[in-house]
């Protein structure tokens, strides 16, 4: 038989793939897949710390939050704060009752994520009526932009996956809406009932990204499109409505709990020249990790002037593109000046503003390619040398994540502070140390962990009642933090042995950077003598116990707090614990729950009145009960 000729598109795909799968294979190890643990960025122990303890809430409660007693003097799990892992928990819980280990589940999502963000880069691309070549040139760029975009590998590899997998899949809904109000399919129809409800629930700013491209392209058709697509439509947004109900609906009831933030990815206009210039400004706004944006300029600047030729062959591609565009590039640098929206960290609006460039972008670069081949001969000299001048910048781009590519010793204090981790690793060994060594330690009182990541690793993995984990947790119950604060805060000097004693410190576990305000308050502390790693741990002199008045002994656990022994204080038939407050605590027998205002805690603590007050009494959480 004749040999079949093998085209140069197929060689292309063959090759673009093979470097993605690479990529994905080297960034992300099946070892540390298929480890012993969840992954161990910052975030990614946050959302494990909400998975572990949520799968038992479901299971023994059947509800999608519950009282913590043993998180920051009692926080409401599962409860506002992680509205951004519904997707991952439920697909964790799946595969877990199959019998998959809880953290392989948990990180496979990521790896299946970072396989599929290319493919959906292709699908926009398609669904926009790219043509062949553009198509492969949106997976590469896809597949470029997921590993070696600062603000895009920043989210997914610290444990914002959620909001990085969102990011791509949006870009999908938007070219299927594009479509279905065009041609009217069913399929394209379908496609939407099931995309929007599972990005909504994937996380809950994907609303954000969608809300005016969606809308934009179902008002500038609605008066010609038929019923069946209206109906379309509106059923897509109802079952994404209903699809997070489960959360949504409790989160709207305790709104009163809510406490507004705009801690983070605050960039201002002037952060478009910062990222031009490639500038770390402030990495509170643009994350710990070096910028380097010369695939987002790429993008960005190859959307534009492929938009500007659609616009002059009135292609109707041009209005999709430009609207979506502009309201993601509009989100990113000038969201932090709109009250509303500065709540939603507005710079992390960057990924899907990136990967949404990269399909608009692919056409134009394709067209341009081709341009540049009919140049002339002096002309494609000039070329070639812009060409090896830009290499240096994607050098600069691609290096950071491939440490292969730069000789020498690994960047040590300042420089590997803002380098991100090039694999996904697991949780230190010096991380486990402070949590073996705690295990065997007398139970004086509640854990202070200054660094967040090590606090949501001894929640999940020890039975240590922690103070500690990610900091802004935009919830009244934070106050229980102590490094929730500013530095300049006086709990950390003058107020700092008050805090001890009103949340029952027993532990104090410092991380470097050390704070000398806390570590030379040998009136307060002492040496713990143990030093693992960057953490070192002080020792409560003097712990206040868990009864601001009265006493007796506690015994706490998800939903209940377990009181024997209750003595009353004197002149009182009450007790006061140092736990938080909730309007659906109650007590029984004989007994009720009032709120205790405390000084410096804007929840207040659990007030205990009986008549008189029973020996033994539990509190528990009824969830009906707060209305």
């Amino acid at each position: 038989m004749p040999a079949v000729p093998v085209s140069r598109t197929a060689i292309a795909w063959v090759l673009v793939v093979a470097i993605h799968l690479a990529l994905v294979a080297y960034s992300v190890p099946l070892v540390t897949v298929f480890g012993d643990g969840p992954f161990g960025g910052p975030d990614y122990q946050t959302h494990y710390q909400h998975t572990h303890t949520l799968q038992g809430v479901l299971a023994e409660f059947g509800h999608a939050w519950a009282y913590d007693p043993d998180l920051l003097a009692g926080h409401p799990t599962g409860l506002i704060f992680d509205v951004d892992n519904k997707l991952h928990f439920g697909f964790t819980l799946l595969l877990h009752r199959v019998g998959v280990p809880l953290h392989v589940a948990f990180n496979l999502f990521t790896l299946l994520s970072s396989l599929v963000a290319p493919l959906s880069l292709w699908l926009a691309a398609r669904l926009l009526g790219h043509d062949r070549p553009a198509r492969l040139v949106a997976f590469a760029l896809g597949a470029l932009v997921w590993q070696f975009d600062p603000t895009t590998r920043f989210c997914w590899g610290g444990g914002m996956v959620s909001f990085a997998t969102a990011a791509h899949v949006c870009a999908v809904i938007v070219a299927v809406m594009y479509r279905l109000v065009r041609a009217e399919k069913v399929g394209d129809g379908l496609a939407l009932l099931v995309l929007l409800p599972l990005v909504l629930r994937t996380h809950a700013w994907s609303f954000v990204v969608l809300v005016v491209p969606l809308t934009g392209l179902y008002v500038a058709r609605w008066r010609g499109l038929r019923g069946r697509t209206h109906a379309f439509v509106w059923a897509a947004a109802a079952l994404g409505l209903v699809a997070n109900l489960d959360w949504l609906a409790p989160a709207l009831l305790h709104s009163g709990l809510i406490v507004p933030s705009a801690r983070l990815g605050q960039a201002t206009p002037a952060y478009i020249l910062y990222d031009f210039l490639e500038l770390l400004v402030d990495p509170l706004n643009t994350g710990f990790v070096v910028q380097r944006t010369f695939l987002r300029a790429l993008a960005v600047a190859g959307a534009g002037l492929a938009l500007w030729s659609w616009r002059r062959e009135r292609d109707e591609r041009a209005g999709v593109g430009l609207l979506t565009l502009a309201w993601l590039f509009g989100l990113t640098y000038f969201g932090a000046l709109v009250p509303g929206l500065k709540a939603t960290e507005p710079y992390r609006f960057a990924v899907p503003l990136t990967l949404w460039a990269a399909v608009i972008a692919s056409p134009w670069l394709c067209s341009a390619w081709t341009r540049l081949r009919g140049l002339p001969q002096a002309a494609r000299g000039v070329v070639a040398v812009l060409v090896v001048l830009l290499t240096v910048r994607m050098y600069q781009q691609v290096a950071p994540f491939l440490p292969m590519l730069t000789p020498g010793p690994a960047p040590t204090g300042h420089a590997a502070t803002v380098l991100p981790a090039a694999r996904m690793q697991g949780v230190s060994e010096e991380t486990r140390a402070v949590a073996s060594w705690l295990q065997s330690q007398p139970r004086t009182g509640r854990v202070l962990v200054q660094t967040h990541s090590l606090g949501e690793y001894l929640r999940w993995a020890t039975d240590w009642p922690v103070l500690g984990g990610f900091p802004d947790r935009r919830m009244i119950f934070s106050d229980a933090n102590l490094f929730y604060f500013p530095v300049d805060d006086e709990r950390y000097t003058t107020g700092l042995a008050d805090y001890l004693e009103r949340y029952n410190v027993g532990y104090v576990v410092m991380t470097y950077p050390y704070m000398a305000d806390i570590e030379r308050r040998l009136d307060l502390l002492t040496s713990a003598g143990i030093v693992a790693g960057t953490h070192r741990v002080y020792r409560v002199k003097k712990t206040s116990g868990y009864f601001k008045s009265g006493s007796g002994a506690v015994t706490a656990g998800l939903n209940k707090i377990e009181v024997r022994d209750a003595r009353p204080a004197a002149g009182t038939q009450a007790v006061v614990l140092r736990y938080h407050w909730m309007a659906e605590l109650t007590c029984s027998p004989g007994c009720r729950v009032e709120r205790e205002v405390v000084e410096g805690d804007s929840a207040g603590f659990v007030k205990i009145v009986g008549e008189p007050l029973p020996r033994e009494f539990v509190v528990t959480l009824d969830y009906a009960a707060g209305g």
